[in-house]
């Protein structure tokens, strides 16, 4: 008697669950955690971060920042990316000398996760690290640009335990689907100044002193790099806004 489809391994759809959130690149659904890695080399894209912590807060997701390579952290820029997200669960790495990669393992337990990042911070070696035997392809950097080439061409899930991981291409760029107004509410820092400013519709960009959170900036209360990005990508967005609108 012939093999019927089941006995030859292969399996059948039966059911459609609901899509609580979806990443666009490439399109993977339900994730429980982006793990947003960096390095020291090459230089961090920390405004990549931050839209990619909002991307994350829009869509229910857990952001967790790993900083990859802290075996040549030579100019302390580990330290300062801690401290300036402090407010996000941050795993300083060294997937090649396995440094803390057994606690980002226990960290990861019971989830579906997704790793993200420049080209050339190392998602492939975690990866490998995380699960016995995958040996993913990996890829340093160019030595002209210091810039990732990328490895990961095709959508896995890999699987160890009750870990469950995917990787995904270097973002070069994302798209955020807020205004300009709403930017403000997606960063923490800001939480404990946001309502104290002179105006009610204070922008925190352009107002000097009548703002609170410039001031909260001025005294070291806020990460001036944050905020200067913030700014940067208010001006984008807003940018964007009006050119929608006029």
């Amino acid at each position: 008697m012939e093999e019927n489809e089941y006995e030859k391994g292969k399996l059948i759809i039966t059911k459609l669950l609901p899509r609580k959130n979806v990443i666009p690149r490439p399109y993977i659904a339900n994730i429980d955690k982006l793990i947003i890695v960096i390095a020291p080399l090459p230089k961090p894209d920390l405004l990549l971060v931050d839209k990619l912590i909002i991307y994350c807060m829009l869509n229910k997701i857990e952001p967790v920042l790993v900083i990859n390579k802290c075996d040549i952290d030579y100019e302390n820029i580990t330290s300062n990316i801690v401290k300036d997200y402090y407010f996000l669960q941050t795993f300083v790495v060294s997937a090649k000398d396995k440094i803390n990669i057994s606690k980002l393992t226990k960290y990861l337990e019971n989830s579906f996760c997704a790793l993200c990042g420049q080209s050339a911070v190392g998602k492939s070696s975690i990866i490998n690290s995380i699960i016995p035997n995958v040996d993913l392809q990996t890829q340093g950097l160019s030595a002209k640009i210091d810039r990732g080439k990328h490895t990961t061409r095709a959508n896995e899930i890999y699987i160890n335990g009750n870990i469950t991981i995917t990787d995904t291409p270097g973002f070069s760029s994302l798209e955020l689907n807020i205004s300009h107004e709403e930017l403000a509410g997606f960063y923490p820092e800001f939480a404990d100044f946001i309502g104290e400013c002179k105006y009610l519709d204070c922008a925190h960009v352009k107002e000097g002193n009548d703002c609170e959170i410039v001031k909260a900036v001025d005294s070291g209360k806020i990460s001036k790099d944050r905020y200067i990005r913030y700014v940067d990508l208010y001006e984008k967005l807003k940018k964007k806004w009006d050119e929608k609108y006029d």
